[in-house]
């Protein structure tokens, strides 16, 4: 599994990275910023809590950040951020981010075989932590994340029912396998591959990465020696079949994290959702994952959902007119990439009816 997770962290270091830009005029809606330190297994974790300004004495409705793959942190500088985190904060929801192991101050390593356990875990001991805060509503918790987080998050939901609500931006409606091909061959064509050889690319790439036949994999071996899979937005050059080899000797378990499917969760879940995809997402495939969630949140009877669809805009919720990695890198090196004013508008709205419908049942 290692050398899928690590392959993970490209494309999302471009998300990652327009976001540590300068604030400029936009700042923070806070009453405070508390700096919160709890302990998840072997991690120590540090995250800062943004309170709403209010003169209310009523506890605040919380929303915990998940990131996507990649670096992350609970101070925030970039002005897209921080108006993402004023919708909440001006709609009274607190919201709370941390650093990720291996960023910031917080301490421990993550492991790639038990990434998605160990980060759903972290996120459930923070509520565990954050439910006794005298500012917050313990009854009203929730998980926003974006893009791997769609794994993660419906791992947390399985494992406690203190989360009330889940909303999520670009979250994959299938395995991490399935992802990653989808991913990989969108970027082949966007950097001019033929569809017939990036679908044969494909169908050798899977026979490499999950066969448990040694010749099928010599086989595979030497297709990608005959023909270099060079996609250059993924780093991948003509050394990649040399890379490969390391793969093997390997034992294929259906039950790792490369397996797992969010949706097998999703379609059990009744506490509210909220998914919002970009139509040009070469990352994950926003129409399968729309499906997806629609069938699953269908089967699981949950009367409150809401999936949106932001026509021109991209796997980070940005205007594009392709979403190919080798654009938003381009418009991310000329400063002109930020998100999408509609994705900030379903976004509150979104808040809103999720604060109405809380409040219906608090009077029920």
């Amino acid at each position: 599994m290692k050398y899928f997770i690590s392959a993970i962290l490209i494309f999302f270091f471009v998300q990652n990275h327009f976001s540590a830009g300068l604030a400029d005029d936009i700042t923070l809606a806070v009453s405070s910023i508390e700096e919160i330190r709890f302990s998840s297994g072997e991690f120590e974790i540090v995250g800062n809590l943004y309170l709403p300004q209010s003169t209310s004495n009523q506890n605040f409705p919380l929303v915990i950040w998940v990131s996507g793959s990649g670096p992350s942190f609970r101070t925030v500088k970039s002005k897209q951020t921080i108006r993402l985190i004023n919708c909440f904060l001006a709609a009274g929801v607190a919201y709370f981010r941390i650093d990720k192991p291996g960023s910031g101050d917080s301490k421990g390593e993550l492991s790639d075989e038990k990434l998605f356990d160990q980060l759903s875990q972290i996120f459930v001991d923070a509520i565990n932590v954050l439910k006794l805060h005298p500012k917050i509503d313990a009854n009203f918790i929730g998980l926003f994340g974006s893009s791997q987080a769609g794994y993660i998050m419906p791992l947390a939901a399985s494992k406690t029912s203190d989360i009330k609500f889940i909303m999520g931006s670009s979250c994959p409606g299938e395995n991490s396998i399935d992802q990653w091909n989808y991913l990989l061959e969108k970027q082949m064509l966007c950097e001019g591959i033929d569809s017939t050889r990036a679908a044969k690319n494909i169908k050798m790439f899977s026979l490499l990465r999950l066969t448990d036949s040694k010749d099928e994999f010599n086989k595979a071996i030497e297709y990608f020696e005959n023909n270099p899979m060079i996609v250059r937005s993924l780093n991948y050059d003509s050394t990649f079949a040399v890379q490969a080899k390391n793969w093997w000797p390997r034992v294929i378990d259906k039950k790792d994290e490369l397996h797992f499917n969010p949706i097998t969760v999703i379609e059990k879940l009744t506490i509210p959702i909220f998914m919002v995809y970009g139509d040009k997402d070469t990352q994950i495939n926003p129409f399968q994952a729309i499906d997806a969630y629609n069938n699953a949140l269908q089967k699981a009877g949950n009367n409150f959902y809401r999936i949106e669809l932001i026509n021109g805009v991209d796997h980070n919720m940005c205007p594009s007119n392709t979403g190919c990695l080798n654009e938003i890198a381009e418009q991310n090196r000329s400063g002109i990439y930020s998100f999408s004013e509609k994705y900030y508008d379903v976004i509150k709205n979104w808040i809103s009816l999720l604060k109405d419908h809380n409040n219906n049942l608090k009077r029920k």
